[in-house]
């Protein structure tokens, strides 16, 4: 991890000190071209912010591991993990290379252990299931998806609130204990 982040500021730092020294400011208040060594400073942030948004050099394959309470399944396990399940599911439509992803899957852990009994969370790697990705319009990641006895019961595109997940959540689990209506013989 701390490699990358070298290689990151290095590479920030030297494109930053290049344009630094070719640079052609004429006030002296350009930030990466007064000098090469506001450059360098300059750059050096950027790779900074660059690597602290590409995920922390985090392990790509972590994400595809499933955790106590949040399963990654693909293509060939959805039916028996998603449409036949007997509580209500939500599917974290993720990729590996998606900063905001990677952000909202310690909340997903975390609201995966406060639900734990009451809501199944799966994860579904969009590169690996592009059939499932399709299926559910999949068009920006991370994409959540409720659902409710099989069917979709709603979604939530992008890096969403805690907040706003626990009330999306408490929502679901209303709609699934509302009493049944049941019949009694004369």
């Amino acid at each position: 991890m701390t490699s990358t982040l070298l290689i990151y500021l290095l590479i920030g730092g030297s494109v930053g000190a290049g344009l630094g020294y070719f640079g052609s400011c004429k006030s002296g208040g350009c930030p990466l071209t007064a000098n090469w060594r506001r450059g360098a400073f300059v750059g050096t942030l950027i790779g900074l912010v660059v690597y602290v948004s590409s995920g922390g050099g985090s392990n790509a394959t972590e994400m595809n591991q499933s955790t106590p309470n949040v399963t990654h399944i693909t293509d060939a396990d959805f039916d028996a993990e998603v449409t036949q399940a007997t509580l209500p599911v939500v599917v974290d439509f993720y990729a590996t290379w998606c900063g905001p992803c990677r952000q909202l899957a310690p909340t997903m852990d975390s609201l995966a252990d406060q639900y734990a009994g009451k809501i199944k969370f799966v994860k579904v790697n969009v590169d690996e299931s592009p059939k499932l990705a399709q299926k559910f319009q999949v068009e920006g990641i991370p994409m959540l998806v409720f659902l409710q006895n099989g069917k979709a019961a709603g979604t939530s595109v992008g890096l969403a609130a805690k907040e706003d997940l626990l009330l999306r959540l408490d929502s679901l689990l209303q709609t699934n204990t509302a009493p049944a209506i049941t019949t009694h013989a004369l």
